[in-house]
Formats: C-alpha cells, structure tokens, sequence
C-alpha cells in the first residue's frame, strides 16, 4: 500500500473513532439526565430525606421558592431543575462531600463541573443581602433586644445580656496568597469565624472573612458588630455581649475576672458568666454538626472568600432550622483551637485604651454587685 493509502486509512481509523467517542458522551449525556430527572429524593422517609439534606421536606420546599429569584431557571429540557440545584447545595453542606448516598441518585446524572456549578449558584443565592439579611440579623429594635435579655435572664443571673462572641476554626485548602497568615495554632490551614449566638443557639452575628492565625480580640477589634455594640452603649442601652478572656474587657463587652479570689462575687460572676457562655460553643457544635463541611475533620477545598460564602450560607440554613424547630444533630466533638488565655486591652491605643477598661471595669462590678444582691435576696 502506497502512503497516501496508508494515511487516507489512518485518518478514516481517527474518524470512526472520534464519532465513536461522540456517541459515548451523547449517550451518557442522556442517562445521566434520565437518571436525574426520573430520581425524586421527596419521596423518601422524612427521617432518611432529613439524615442526607439536613433540612425537613417543608424547610426544603419553602428554601426552593425563597431562593427561586436568585436562581437560573432551566431553559432547556437538559437544564438541570432548580430542586436539584438546591438539594445538590444541600448534600454537600450536610455531608462534606458530594457522597453518593442512598436518595441522592439525582447527583449520579450531574457530571462534577455541574454540581460545582450548583454548588456555585446556590452558595450566591444564601449571600445575596435580600437572604443573608433576613435570617441572620442582630436585634435592631429595642422591643426585639429586651424579648432577647429577658430569655438570657431565665437562663443566666447576669443583667443584660444580649450575646455570647466567640470564634471557631474552619479548615481550608491552602490559599495561594498569604499562604502562613492561615495557619492557625494547630498548624493546620482556617478562617477563624466570629459567632455571635445567643442561649438558644441562635446565631445573631458573623463575620468569616479573617485567617486562622488571627485572634479573636483583633477579629472583634475590627468587627461591625463591636462598633454596633458601642453605638447601643453611648446611646444609653444597658446591655452588653459576654465573651472569654481572650477579649478585652469593655463596657459593651464582659469577660472572666482574672484570678478572682475563691469564693468572692466575682468569682461567682466569672463562674455564671462561663456556664452561660459555654452555649455559643454549643451552637458552633450543633452547625457544624449539622452542616458537616464545616467540621475540622473536613477540608473545604476552596478559596478563603468562596469558603467564607459557605459558611454564611450554613448560617443561614442553621438559623432557618432552629426557626423550624427542627430537632438538632448529635454534636461531633472536635478539639477548640487554643487562643492565648489572657485578658486583652481594648484595640483603641493610650489614653482611650486605659479610659475604656477603667470604665468596662466599672460597669462589670455593678454587675458583680446586683449579682450579689440577687443572691442575698
């Protein structure tokens, strides 16, 4: 055979196979779209269709029609529906990973650059501020925030209390820039998040963007919610956040006395004041619980400004479900990344530093002292 014929041969070989390859990919192309759209996890036991996508069937439904603005709709007969996108979102949040679980047959007919994708979409729709807003919200109304001080009352003998701060750990990807500002103490790769929760696990405040090896005092130094709680102090709002000594004792923020004398009131303050404030690290146990992507033992392999989003957007579902009255996850333990157990000044600098302890530690013995009252009484 001449060279032209073997070529010629050669290239019809190349041809067949490459139409061969078409058919293949056209060919899974509709399996998987068949095995998706014929796959409906809502008729699933609510028990098991809440194990895998950690809301109930009614939350599910009525998330689909609130983010539905903020969604594409399928413009084509291979779209993928916007149940699926949601419930694909939900998957991963709830299990850390895009596992192929028993009623998630759906997620067998989407290829991984389109469960990125609807990872993507929805991860957008819970940040946009019309969602993020409404369900994660700090008390702006004075009505709302005595309703939230009279609930810690029953809960607390502290006055005024309208929040516990604190921070936790979530693991990520090693990011590309700035790479060892992330490396938290436990040597591995977070974003340190700060939680504003109250005694009911719901989570008022948070703010997700600050890596792991920042601590919790710089992160609230530079928090909205810390300039918030000083515009209520100097209006002449009595109410203040607790949080652990790792924050600088203010007037709108209490901590622990350190090395209270036992036995005195003010190491009968610092005691209540730990007991009622172990409930934000409840709260971090039971989202991250629920929503297991953000467990230490997963890894979100994603940016710190895309890690952050998800994190928001589990706020966001967390705050929903406590509104639902959903019954909470078994908390998963994990081990709390050390922060350095000092009291901390204010972030402010000279004389307006040692002014705002002096007068924190003012308002803190009044507390001490109608605490005592209380007692005696």
């Amino acid at each position: 055979m001449d060279l032209i014929g073997v070529l010629r041969n050669r290239y019809i070989m190349r041809q067949r196979r490459d139409q061969i390859r078409r058919e293949q990919i056209y060919n899974n192309r509709i399996t998987r779209r068949q095995l998706r759209d014929a796959s409906n996890p809502f008729t699933l036991p609510e028990c098991v269709f809440q194990g895998i996508y950690r809301l109930s069937k009614d939350l599910v439904s009525a998330l689909i029609e609130d983010l539905r603005p903020f969604l594409h709709e399928r413009e084509r007969t291979t779209g993928i529906p916007l149940q699926h996108k949601v419930l694909c979102a939900l998957n991963f949040f709830g299990q850390g990973s895009f596992q192929k679980a028993v009623g998630c047959d759906f997620i067998l007919g989407l290829s991984q650059t389109s469960v990125s994708r609807c990872l993507d979409e929805v991860v957008a729709a819970l940040n946009r501020p019309e969602i993020l807003a409404a369900n994660v919200r700090f008390p702006d109304s004075e009505a709302e925030r005595r309703a939230i001080i009279r609930m810690h009352y029953q809960r607390c003998p502290i006055p005024g209390v309208l929040g516990y701060v604190d921070g936790t750990h979530i693991r990520i990807i090693a990011p590309t820039m700035n790479e060892e500002a992330f490396v938290n103490r436990k040597q591995f790769h977070s974003l340190n998040v700060q939680i504003v929760a109250t005694s009911n696990y719901k989570i008022l405040n948070v703010l997700a963007r600050y890596p792991g090896s920042s601590q919790n005092s710089f992160i609230w130094a530079n928090s909205a919610i810390r300039t918030r709680m000083e515009q209520l102090y100097r209006a002449g709002a009595e109410c203040w956040l607790l949080g652990d000594s790792g924050y600088p004792e203010e007037p709108w923020l209490h901590v622990p006395f350190l090395n209270a004398p036992e036995g005195s009131a003010e190491a009968e303050f610092s005691s209540q004041l730990k007991i009622s404030r172990s409930s934000v690290e409840r709260t971090m146990g039971h989202l991250k619980s629920r929503f297991q992507c953000l467990h230490v033992h997963r890894v979100l392999m994603y940016s710190p400004e895309n890690a952050a989003r998800i994190v928001n957007a589990c706020i966001v579902l967390h705050n929903k479900c406590l509104d639902a009255r959903l019954p909470h996850f078994e908390i998963i333990p994990e081990d709390r990344v050390p922060q350095e157990n000092v009291i901390r000044p204010p972030p402010a600098e000279g004389r307006q530093r040692d002014r705002l302890l002096r007068v924190g530690q003012v308002v803190r013995q009044r507390l001490v002292d109608r605490l005592r009252q209380a007692a005696a009484n």
